[in-house]
């Protein structure tokens, strides 16, 4: 394997981590505001784009997350 597809794959995993603590941040976010006795429909609105936005970067990076494991794996390339 490539230093740099190395570097790729390792930079990739990073990021998906990232945007799965940020996810889970979100949802204690709309958590806390659906506890509220009376929650912001707008606030929970934003909340919840925000939290589908994240989830659809991170199906993208693991997607290309499986591409570069794919292309680094020898065994893929026997």
């Amino acid at each position: 394997m490539k230093p740099s597809s190395r570097i790729k794959l390792f930079s990739t995993e990073v990021r998906i981590k990232h945007l799965r603590d940020r996810h889970q941040d979100v949802k204690a976010k709309i958590v806390d505001e659906l506890k509220r006795p009376a929650p912001c429909s707008i606030a929970l609105q934003q909340l919840k784009r925000r939290r589908l936005i994240i989830k659809d970067q991170i199906a993208r990076y693991d997607g290309l997350l499986r591409t570069l494991r794919a292309r680094c794996d020898p065994r893929h390339l026997a």
